[in-house]
């Protein structure tokens, strides 16, 4: 499409970048952007890009990725800072500017490029004429996450927004950080913590976040009335103190700073009649993996390249949608996780130090475990010997790295300590013995027997034989119990059987709370876990809500462990993190039967390694499967 009339409706860096593209690549082009503010209006203060991004940035316009690059600050290290220590994280590769400066920059590229700005203007366009558009006009919808263009149509884009648990507000400080940099700070109302960047010589970024709780306890959920563009001077004189030490006596500054939750937004379609949404207005990434603007500029390049190149304007926003969709999707995964995880943080505060910076590094899972270690060695290897440490070894090191590996480290259970952490279930059934006695339960160091349906069997003493059979082999043996079957006759044939573990199987979420007193009764007697169905729904949904409710009040009561059974192995690990980290009692989790036989794909990791890091980055403590297969159970469930 050449000749064509473009109506741009919000001057972010998004639709400004668009604008020059679109000139450059057709002078006859005439595009307009309407930008309520004024040419110096700006909140916010640094914006950060990744080597990837600067180097798509320079394939579609070098001229303005030079300058974006000359008035940059660049680094290649993150820093978490938790209590008497810090830990370095390198290998990585970033660039920030203030949004200042950026926004000027591509205001003077956007004129020079011959694109019209016009600011101080609102325009809310009618939603009614997006399909009598002339077929040569386009109206991007690009004014933010909050646009009320957008708003508008939601019901033709199908819009959908959720919000963040989580509470943030964003400063600037004269405070030197030479790295991208997380404070975490336990007060007396929970924990803060900041992510601080540099992004111009002498300035930074301090963005603060806590959970709800902690926010309301502090006395910052309720400042005075805040007019327009104000910045809430409690919540800011407050936060300089708590963070005093890592501010070095900087204030914190202030640029329409208030708190607020974030709002992640998607829409099906983005797209209707003549109008397309564009950057935040279409979709949004929490900004702990900082790529808001960087969607906003990379989706301008798309959608040039589509509006130029296509003959008809419908085939060209399909082009765009199909080109970008992918990319922000897995963006938008990465980020529900990272987001997550900052709405967490204050409920891992207990965990030791290097394990605390593995769970972070591996949040998004975006990085594998061999680029891990590529990028910063010492401290993945300092986070596996203090996993080993911890668990009460530090023998049988990794030939890769000097490491003990997690999966041959001991796991202790209230009484009872297990060698490693790699279970399998067996159903009680003559062919358990057969499988035992030709090696398929070799590498298990917990045997975990179902008991729930043959209590004949169970009860005739033949678990007896095989318990001593497996104890010399260096297995305990667990069971799985109906809670109905412990009845005094019951815990005696535990006692009677040697099984160490007993794992009260509910059969749903509402049974949870019901097996109190058997805990109670059994807890002198073996080591016990709660065995649950793992629900189909998200660990973060209302659902994962009740069933963390209850399984805070576990390690009260004297529960060892939680089972998590029957999911595949990504669903399955997320509900084990969750629950690990709010009951802070060991977890078990299914993984594929089999896994020690899987051959690696192209760009996968080993299945051993993917166990190695769930174990030491604290998401779960023992692997339920076959590690060369069982004959007779389906095949693995996980992907």
């Amino acid at each position: 499409m050449r000749g064509m009339r473009i109506d741009v409706i919000g001057g972010g860096p998004g639709g400004l970048f668009l604008a020059r593209l679109l000139r450059l690549r057709d002078p006859a082009t005439r595009v307009r952007v309407y930008e309520r503010n004024g040419p110096d209006d700006a909140f916010g203060f640094g914006v950060v890009f990744s080597d990837r991004t600067m180097s798509s940035f320079h394939a579609a316009d070098p001229h303005t990725h030079a300058l974006i690059q000359e008035a940059s600050v660049s680094w290649t290290d993150m820093e978490i800072r938790v209590p008497s220590t810090r830990l370095r994280y390198g290998g990585y590769g970033f660039t920030a500017i203030s949004r200042r400066r950026l926004l000027r920059l591509l205001q003077d590229q956007a004129t020079r490029a011959g694109a019209e700005l016009c600011f101080h203007h609102t325009w809310s366009a009618d939603p009614a004429t997006d399909a009598d558009l002339d077929p040569g006009t386009v109206l991007v919808i690009a004014d933010g996450v909050n646009s009320v263009n957008r708003e508008a149509r939601e019901s033709a884009l199908g819009t959908s927004i959720t919000t963040a648990g989580a509470k943030y507000v964003w400063f600037g400080t004269e405070a030197a950080f030479d790295a991208v940099t997380f404070p975490f700070v336990p007060t007396t109302f929970g924990t803060f913590a900041a992510h601080a960047y540099p992004f111009a010589e002498g300035l930074s970024t301090f963005i603060v976040e806590a959970d709800e709780r902690t926010w309301r306890a502090s006395g910052m959920a309720e400042p005075d009335h805040l007019a327009p563009g104000e910045t809430d001077d409690m919540s800011r004189k407050l936060l300089a103190d708590i963070f005093s030490e890592h501010l070095g006596g900087h204030p914190l500054i202030g640029n329409n700073s208030r708190w607020n939750s974030f709002r992640v937004v998607r829409n099906d379609r983005w797209s209707t009649g003549g109008a397309v949404l564009l950057g935040d207005a279409a979709h949004t990434a929490h900004f702990s993996v900082g790529s808001g603007t960087k969607l906003a500029m990379e989706d301008a390049v798309a959608l040039a390249d589509a509006l130029i190149d296509e003959e008809h304007r419908g085939d060209a926003f399909a082009r765009y949608e199909t080109r970008r969709r992918p990319a922000v999707a897995r963006t938008q995964a990465l980020a529900d996780r990272s987001m997550r995880w900052w709405a967490t943080f204050d409920r891992r505060m207990h965990l030791p130090p290097h394990r605390f910076g593995t769970h972070f590094i591996t949040r998004t899972g975006a990085i594998d475990y061999a680029g891990l270690v590529r990028r910063h060695g010492d401290r993945i290897q300092d986070a596996e010997k203090e996993f080993a440490r911890l668990s009460g070894r530090s023998a049988r090191p990794d030939e890769d790295n000097g490491a003990p590996r997690a999966l041959t480290t001991p796991l202790r259970l209230g009484s009872l300590t297990v060698d490693g952490r790699v279970a399998v279930r067996l159903p009680t059934a003559p062919s358990a013995h057969h499988w035992l006695e030709n090696g398929y339960a070799a590498g298990a160091d917990l045997l975990l027997a179902d008991w729930r349906r043959a209590h004949a069997e169970v009860r005739s003493g033949a678990w007896r034989d095989t318990a001593v059979r497996m104890a010399c082999r260096g297995a305990s043996l667990g069971v799985l119990v109906d809670p109905a079957m412990i009845d005094e006759t019951g815990r005696d044939t535990v006692v009677a059987a040697g099984a160490r573990l007993v794992v009260l199987m509910c059969a749903d979420r509402r049974a949870l709370s019901s097996v109190d007193a058997l805990i109670a009764d059994l807890a002198d007697t073996a080591a016990v876990c709660v065995g649950l169905a793992c629900p189909t729904g998200s660990a973060w949904s209302a659902e994962g809500e009740e069933v963390t409710a209850v399984a805070r009040g576990w390690r009260e009561r004297g529960v060892a462990a939680v089972y998590l059974h029957g999911a595949e192995w990504e669903h399955g690990l997320a509900w084990a993190d969750r629950i690990r980290t709010e009951s802070r009692r060991a977890v078990f989790v299914d993984g594929p039967d089999g896994w020690a036989l899987r051959v690696r794909g192209d760009g996968e990791e080993d299945w051993s390694t993917r166990l190695h890091v769930a174990l030491v980055s604290g998401r779960a403590d023992m692997v339920v499967a076959w590690p060369l297969g069982a004959p007779s159970r389906p095949a693995a469930r996980a992907r």
